[in-house]
């Protein structure tokens, strides 16, 4: 299709003049409007005001512009139909065969003024979306450039454009106008409590691969309205290859029980070790490298090829102690210039500078089953009453122990046992078991033994489990391995029997009246 009309008006005006100019020398016909129009004036370049065509000026402060039966159908109509072609030449329309349209930073406004309602509503484009969806509908005889990133193709193939990059232009305009509708619907549904769905359909990044090497994967950006520079998503990669499905997935668990630790002991150093998306070592220390060396310590084997996330900056003394071990992935809000040179020296370590996940920063939840999403809310339950229901009572001593295990309890995929206590002055996991069937063998063969293993006095520790225990076996079990502290949700139809049985073994344990499943 020979392009002879051009109707320029964008936002973004990267580029635009030379844009114009190249129209310009093959004799393209330029309509423009607005600010498009001052721009390209000013840069010595005619144009046919839109008003022209319209026979309308701009009103009601700039929200009419490009809006018209005359635009629409100088767009619309097809120009190999005769009814259509007769139609145009009896109401005077004239084609236009190129747009050349980018919308309203509505994006940019709602990360840097979230909270002004009226400077968002404003921001709202209707004459460009509009414009888009047109000729868009009508690639066949329109070609439409909808960024800046369009242009030099375009110009390369301005002599022959073939239908197929019309409708690849095409797809690329459908995809902004709906992720642009997908971005309002989401803030004002934030302004009035709604459920909203925040995927960036037009930013899917292809990752390394899925799960699996066979399996292909992407990282889709959400869009919230309340936008944190401390999002792992926009977190700034200072070393290493991208990351793949599994090493994001795994990151976000590390990060998160990082960040959860951190706003009840911020003053503290905090490491957290991860694999396969469980915490499987995680220290709260005076020093970093305390803190790093107990959390490693926790389950040296499954460290190895692990994702470490801290929430202090990562010193000389941090990355020498590290040495030789293999590592995939380092969080921390900044690492030292030593640091750096030494752990760059790594060919497969990763380094991530990214803050503290804000607190009460709590998003939706998204997995996909055949045909549907599931969404749920964030598991955001931090505190806790703890209810006594024994003789026996746990120590006000452990008061900050509760709160640790508590968290890192959390973490763990369920069923799930945490055992956790003091070493080195510092606040630990001493043995952990998740994934299992029953909580039986999450503590029969995991974490009690995992626990002896390294060297802990049980009747020193504080289990933890994720969900009430339906038996009586699991706090036998707990007694023989020495445990004489216990605190589970409840809610069981044996809790009583339950109690019983921590009574008959001298165990305090509390009720908290909160499940803390993870799948």
């Amino acid at each position: 299709m020979t392009i002879k009309r051009a109707l320029l008006s964008v936002s973004d005006k990267t580029q635009i003049v030379e844009l114009a100019h190249f129209l310009k020398e093959q004799n393209v016909e330029i309509i423009s409007t607005g600010g498009t129009a001052q721009k390209l004036i000013e840069n010595g370049i005619a144009i046919t005001p839109i008003q022209e065509i319209t026979g309308n000026p701009e009103s009601f402060g700039g929200r009419m512009k490009t809006i018209s039966f005359e635009i629409g159908s100088s767009l619309l109509f097809r120009r190999d139909h005769k009814s259509d072609l007769e139609d145009a030449k009896n109401l005077n329309i004239q084609g236009i065969d190129l747009v050349v349209c980018n919308l309203y930073p509505f994006e940019d406004v709602a990360k840097n003024h979230p909270d002004d309602l009226a400077r968002l509503i404003e921001n709202i484009d209707i004459g460009g979306p509009t414009m888009l969806r047109a000729a868009a509908k009508n690639y066949q005889y329109v070609s439409v450039l909808s960024s800046p990133n369009q242009y030099q193709e375009f110009k390369n193939n301005f002599e022959n454009i073939e239908n197929s990059l019309r409708l690849k232009w095409s797809c690329e305009a459908f995809t902004l106008t709906a992720h642009y509708d997908q971005l309002i619907q989401n803030v004002l549904a934030h302004h009035c409590g709604e459920l909203s769905l925040p995927l960036r359909t037009n930013q899917l990044n292809e990752l390394r691969y899925g799960e699996n090497p066979h399996q292909k994967a992407w990282l889709a950006p959400l869009h919230t309205p309340h936008q944190k520079e401390n999002q792992l998503a926009c977190a700034q990669k200072l070393h290493g290859k991208e990351l793949s499905f599994n090493n994001w997935n795994d990151t976000d668990a590390a990060w998160k029980c990082m960040s959860e630790l951190h706003h009840h002991y911020s003053d503290q150093f905090i490491t957290v070790v991860v694999k396969h998306a469980n915490p499987c070592g995680v220290a709260v220390s005076q020093t970093s490298l305390t803190s790093l060396t107990q959390a490693w310590a926790c389950d040296p084997v499954s460290s190895f090829g692990s994702i470490i996330s801290t929430n202090k900056t990562v010193d000389i003394d941090f990355a020498n102690w590290l040495g030789d071990k293999f590592v995939e992935i380092i969080t921390a809000p900044d690492f030292t210039e030593e640091a750096l040179e030494k752990l760059q020296k790594k060919k497969n370590l990763r380094l991530l500078k990214v803050g503290v996940k804000p607190q009460n920063s709590f998003e939706k939840m998204y997995k996909s089953i055949n045909g549907a999403l599931l969404i749920q809310e964030e598991d955001e339950r931090c505190h806790y009453e703890y209810k006594a229901v024994t003789k026996n009572q746990i120590p006000s001593e452990m008061a900050a122990l509760k709160t640790f295990g508590m968290i890192c309890n959390k973490y763990l995929k369920s069923n799930s046992i945490c055992l956790v206590g003091e070493k080195e002055d510092s606040l630990v996991i001493a043995g952990s078991g998740m994934g299992q069937p029953n909580r039986l063998d999450s503590l029969k063969l995991l974490a009690a033994p995992r626990a002896k293993q390294l060297g802990f006095n049980l009747e020193q520790t504080l289990l933890i489990s994720d969900a009430f225990f339906p038996f009586r076996d699991s706090i036998d079990i707990a007694s023989e391995t020495g445990v004489k502290f216990i605190i589970q949700p409840g809610g069981s139809i044996r809790d009583e029997e339950v109690i019983a049985a921590c009574e008959e073994h001298g165990i305090a344990m509390e009720f908290t009246h909160t499940r803390h499943f993870r799948h």
